[in-house]
């Protein structure tokens, strides 16, 4: 019987005994977004960083009451300096009740002037790509100025900054120069392949945020080596057939037009008959309407369309090209992947000429890459013109 009685109480022990690492979620610290800056002051041989992290204030997410006397700001920006990311956090641990927490973690903002720095870059996101608090999904992107400045604005539409900047990045198929926030696990795969890779440029506007093309990143050194505006990330999406939707502008007859996106894809091929010079054939199709025009001509004329269409492809063709003349001729870098596609499809070729693509012989700068646009207006809207 003692037996029975024994065994009844081990087990109850096992239901009421609770888990010896708990943690109040009060207690916790959360996270959304976090910038990485190089502090102002500067001493010694290595560089000090400044981390600065966004935290939740759960109070001001409430609708204030009739008796408060004022409405508390949903988030707190706390910012430390120290040699590494790693330093730096465990220091405001010791600046806050809470201890910062990062699964929630959405957003990772650092400075162009941080992320030239061919020392730093990978080294900073060590700790995010090692740390099991941290998620795969988080996002990168870099600002034009202070990383520490976009998460100070105060947007009207959402009650935390990161999450303001988090909603405007998924509209990025709206704008076809736009590309996607880079995520760790993305960042991770480049880091562990030398490839190189964009990451989103952003910058402070007031109370909000603007995209502003991308950085280019040398996946050898891991530093940021060049920008591509706007228009040329345009180029770029085309090249690489990423667009799910956006427009382009381009004149016909001195009047404005604008062709909206709705499909397209591309088709690159590479000639490699001679290792000393290498020719890559890029074809873009796309599909799409007219979504603007200017003048009062009708859509219905006779060989009109063919003619937008035939000026379309020029457009397109002209915003491809100037990327690729910047890559081979002003960054020297093949960011487009047309590396890639030589170690799949010409393996033994890409083996006798790897070390000369971007360095050596520099078979990159003085490949031939010709681009060929196919495009098909397949509706005009709802009507064929707005005035006589």
């Amino acid at each position: 019987m003692n037996k029975k009685y024994l065994l009844i109480g081990c087990c109850l022990l096992v239901f009421l005994s609770g888990c010896w690492d708990e943690i109040n979620i009060e207690e916790r610290g959360f996270v959304v977004g976090l910038s990485l800056d190089l502090a102002e002051e500067q001493s010694g041989d290595k560089p000090i960083i400044t981390v600065t992290n966004q935290f939740v204030v759960p109070a001001g997410l409430g609708t204030p009451n009739e008796n408060s006397s004022g409405a508390q700001k949903p988030y707190s920006n706390v910012s430390t300096s120290g040699r590494s990311v790693f330093e730096a956090i465990r220091k405001m641990s010791t600046m806050k009740g809470d201890p910062p927490f990062f699964e929630h973690l959405k957003l990772i903002i650092v400075s162009e002037e941080l992320a030239s720095d061919q020392q730093l870059f990978a080294g900073m996101m060590d700790l995010f790509l090692r740390d099991q608090e941290m998620r795969r999904s988080v996002r990168i992107l870099i600002s034009e100025g202070k990383a520490m400045d976009i998460l100070d604005i105060e947007p009207d539409t959402d009650p935390l900054p990161v999450m303001y900047i988090n909603n405007a990045s998924e509209n990025t198929d709206k704008v076809a120069g736009l590309i996607k926030p880079l995520r760790a696990g993305d960042l991770h795969e480049y880091l562990l392949e030398n490839n190189n890779y964009l990451i989103p440029r952003i910058y402070a506007m007031d109370s909000k945020i603007q995209f502003d093309g991308a950085g280019v990143f040398n996946g050898e050194t891991n530093h940021l080596v060049g920008v591509l505006n706007d228009k040329e990330v345009v180029g770029f999406n085309l090249i690489m057939g990423k667009l799910k939707g956006g427009y382009i502008t381009f004149d016909i007859n001195d009047q404005l037009m604008l062709y909206e996106i709705k499909k397209a894809k591309s088709n690159i091929t590479i000639d490699t008959n001679g290792t000393d010079q290498v020719t890559i054939d890029v074809t873009i199709d796309t599909e799409g309407s007219i979504g603007e025009m200017h003048g009062k001509r009708t859509l219905l004329e006779k060989g009109y369309l063919k003619k937008i269409e035939e000026q379309i492809n020029k457009r397109m063709e002209q915003l491809a090209n100037e990327v690729i003349k910047k890559g081979q001729e002003e960054i020297e870098l093949d960011f487009f992947g047309f590396n890639k596609i030589m170690r799949q499809r010409h393996y033994p070729t890409w083996k006798e000429i790897k070390g000369d693509w971007e360095e050596g012989e520099n078979i990159f700068q003085n490949a031939t890459i010709k681009v060929k646009a196919n495009s098909i207006v397949r509706t005009t809207g709802a009507t064929d013109k707005v005035k006589d």
